[in-house]
């Protein structure tokens, strides 16, 4: 069995990995970023009723 000690992983590790993704991925404008949202809103299969009113 393996040690709890070897197991966790600190927060800082979690995010150097998490920029290190974040840097990997391509760059998108506001513009990209605005139609992408508004696309999975509209293909959403969850219904309206579903979805917590905001």
């Amino acid at each position: 069995m393996i040690p709890d000690s070897k197991l966790k992983i600190s927060f800082q590790e979690m995010a150097l990995g998490g920029a290190e993704v974040l840097a990997k991925r391509p760059k998108i404008t506001f513009a990209q970023a605005v139609e992408q949202a508004q696309r999975l809103k509209r293909d959403s299969k969850i219904s309206s009723l579903l979805k917590k009113s905001r």
